[in-house]
Parts: structure tokens; C-alpha cells; sequence
């Protein structure tokens, strides 16, 4: 998408006013926020860790609703919320020692996404491409039972990325928000109960 289309886009959406006006820092907050209102798990945990979190709006929302939560943020792009309960890496995910992680985590989350080309299909295989690498580093920094969210473009490599993870997980489903695009080929996967 050319960049003033995307911008006369942003202008007229809903949720991008929306955010705005509730002091949220991304549309994407209220995709979690609908998310957990079906799933209900941001208030059970504990420790959260975060790929592709910037600019933070997935954040804002997890304190929001469980001030007590301790996130770990990754991106490569700087995150725009400050608060103790927030630890941030700025750093490309395939990069980041995971060996520093002291304690597992009981929830994963993932908006991560590469840049777009506007072919649709690259786009599905580079996003497919991180998300095969996500998964990979689960066993590292999950709880067993813990839950994993994530992002992913519908396309070829969907019933693989699926595959893989019903082996990881006991319980996984689909969810589109709302406040996601319906022109978007966006859908979450949410996965339960880790399978240590």
C-alpha cells in the first residue's frame, strides 16, 4: 500500500481515533484487549513475554488490566511506554541471548511482522518465517501450561505453523478481532496449555 493511502486510511479509521482519544499508543491495543475478553488471561498471569512490541499498546493494555504483571519486551524499534513492570531490549529477536532469561514465562505474546512488500504472498512467508523461529525458541522461555499469542498472515504455511503447534500445545484456536481490518488477512492464534 502506497504510503499517503495508508495515511488517508489511518485518518478515517475507528480504532486509530479511538486510540487516540483513550491515550493508547497503537489500534493493536484494542486486538488484544478483544482477544482477552474472549480468552480471559492477562488477569491469571504473571509474566509476560513480548515479540514485536513496539509501539507498546499490547503493554499498556496488560497493566491496564493486571498492574501487577512483569513484561520483557523485544523489538528492534524503540518501545513509547516507560514503566517499571516493563523490561525492554532493543534488539532484533534471532539476535537476543536467551540464556539471560532467569525465570520462564507463563504467556507469550507476538504482533511481530516484517515489513511489507504488498505481495501477499512474501508477506505471508516472511511473517511465517519469524513465527517458525517464535516457535522454535518456546521451549527456552515458557512455562509448561503457559499460553502462547500470536499474529499470523492466513496463507500457505498456516496448516504447518498449526501443525507445529497443536504438538506443542493441548488446546489451539482461531480468534479475528474486531478491530482487526476485514480486507486484512490478519488472524491470532491462541495456544494453551504448553505441553513441557
Amino acid at each position: 500500500m502506497k504510503s499517503k493511502d495508508w495515511l488517508n486510511r489511518q485518518k478515517k479509521d475507528y480504532f486509530v481515533k479511538k486510540a487516540k482519544k483513550q491515550g493508547y499508543l497503537s489500534r493493536a491495543a484494542y486486538k488484544l484487549i478483544e482477544i482477552d475478553n474472549k480468552f480471559n488471561f492477562l488477569k491469571k498471569s504473571e509474566r509476560i513475554f513480548e515479540f514485536g512490541a513496539s509501539p507498546g499498546g499490547w503493554s499498556q493494555v496488560a497493566l491496564e488490566l493486571n498492574p501487577n504483571i512483569k513484561i520483557t519486551a523485544l523489538d528492534v524499534l524503540e518501545l513509547k511506554i516507560n514503566h517499571p513492570n516493563v523490561k525492554f531490549y532493543k534488539e532484533d529477536f534471532l539476535k537476543f541471548n536467551y540464556d539471560k532469561i532467569e525465570k520462564k514465562f507463563d504467556l507469550i505474546l507476538s504482533d511481530i511482522a516484517p515489513n511489507t512488500t504488498g505481495h501477499q504472498s512474501t508477506d505471508h512467508l516472511r511473517i511465517s518465517s519469524m513465527l517458525f523461529d517464535i516457535i522454535d525458541l518456546l521451549d527456552k522461555i515458557i512455562i509448561k501450561k503457559g499460553v502462547f499469542i500470536t499474529k499470523i498472515w492466513k496463507g500457505s504455511e498456516e496448516k504447518n505453523l498449526i501443525k507445529i503447534l497443536k504438538k506443542k500445545f493441548k488446546e489451539v484456536s482461531y480468534f479475528k478481532p474486531k478491530s482487526s481490518r476485514k480486507d486484512s488477512v490478519e488472524i491470532f492464534v491462541i495456544a494453551k496449555n504448553f505441553i513441557e
